[in-house]
């Protein structure tokens, strides 16, 4: 009985071994069929036009693990790229609470997560999070530059120098990005003392700001300070002569103010030939025609005109042919001309973007369009100066 017993054991073994593996396949089997039904109900959600409920079923089907782990952040950054952001955060949510994937990979979820706030314009939850992540090594620039724009869209300046000198530290490019925001912060001042103080911060960072120049120009010149603002608008010759067309005006009332025309007329043609520009050039055919003969003006103006072809010039030109000319046909002729190139110059943008092609009539420092910081300047060439 006993060697029945033994010889029966492997048996057993075997039988059990078999009723195991059964047993398994059977799960497999049973989790394959729930799979499949679960996945044929999102077909069928999709055919039936509910797109919503199919994506939900079919985020439900994948369970977080190394495997699927690609599949949940690309259908995150999907989802936000889409406009669908409560779904990016419920995924990125449940990546955060999940045991199973790694510190880093949690440290990116919530970074992502913080992402997906933002895109939501759900800005104190963002702040939060992309607060909390700056400390991380890996994620400290990324969050400053996300926070940037935060804070750009709250127009909360003073958080956002905060920011922009961290990154300033170790990025000298963001040097012009601090100036500009300390020029935000001056223009919201109501003691023009404390606008001062932070207009002479942003040359501090940027020496050639012509933003902060224009600013301290005009607010010299109405304290009085003639000579002052007269120095710091000149500069802007040097700094960026695209700008200096948008500075004359208030310089040739500071020359004025000082009596010293002759002056005036030497920085016009010094603006003439080192930046072509066809408002100085126009200034000074004024002046030529108050000193000598409108002739003189006209031969002039032609002459600019050869070397910088502009519709203001030209404009400028027709208004010296109207002056000379005799009552009659020729002079009405010219005179509607003029009209037409007048109306043709105020529907004409002033300003461009040079970094995106915006352009409108507005000189905005911060790019409407592709929210770059200083790129729009003042047209140049036919249509600009």
């Amino acid at each position: 009985m006993l060697e029945l017993l033994f010889l029966l054991l492997p048996v057993a073994a075997a039988y059990g071994w078999f009723m195991g593996r059964n047993s398994v396949r059977n799960e497999d089997r049973r989790e394959q069929e729930e799979f499949s039904r679960q996945y044929v109900t999102g077909l069928n959600l999709l055919l039936s036009d509910q797109p919503d409920k199919a994506v939900d079923l079919f985020i439900q089907l994948l369970d977080v693990d190394t495997d699927t782990l690609e599949t949940h952040w690309t259908l995150g950054k999907l989802f936000r790229r889409r406009g669908e952001v409560d779904r990016a955060i419920k995924i990125h949510q449940n990546l955060t609470s999940r045991p199973t994937i790694s510190e880093r990979q949690r440290r990116l979820a919530m970074f992502e997560l913080g992402l997906d706030y933002l895109a939501a314009g759900i800005f104190d939850r963002a702040e939060e999070m992309l607060v909390a992540m700056q400390n991380d090594k890996e994620f400290a620039e990324p969050c400053q530059r996300y926070l940037l724009e935060l804070y750009e869209s709250t127009h909360e300046w003073d958080k956002a120098i905060k920011v922009a000198l961290k990154l300033a530290r170790h990025d000298a490019s963001a040097e012009p990005l601090v100036a500009q925001l300390y020029c935000e912060l001056a223009s919201l001042q109501d003691d023009p003392e404390y606008s001062e103080k932070y207009y002479q911060k942003a040359r501090k960072h940027e020496p050639d700001n012509v933003r902060a120049a224009l600013a301290l120009g005009r607010m010299w010149y109405e304290q009085g300070a003639h000579s002052k603002a007269q120095k710091i608008l000149t500069g802007i010759l040097d700094a960026d002569p695209a700008f200096i067309s948008e500075a004359l005006p208030i310089l040739q009332a500071c020359y004025e103010s000082q009596n010293d025309d002759a002056g005036f007329i030497q920085f016009l043609h010094k603006c003439v030939s080192e930046a072509n520009s066809t408002t100085a050039a126009m200034l000074l055919s004024e002046a030529i025609a108050k000193t000598s003969s409108i002739e003189e003006a006209e031969q002039f103006m032609q002459s600019a005109l050869l070397r910088n072809p502009t519709m203001k010039g030209f404009h400028q030109l027709m208004d010296f042919h109207i002056r000379a000319a005799d009552v009659g046909r020729a002079r009405d002729s010219l005179q509607m001309l003029q009209r037409l190139v007048q109306h043709q110059l105020q529907q004409r943008p002033k300003y461009r973007c040079r970094h995106c092609g915006f352009a409108g009539s507005t000189l905005y420092w911060h790019c409407p369009s592709c929210r770059v910081w200083g790129e729009i300047k003042p047209i140049t060439g036919l249509d600009g100066d």
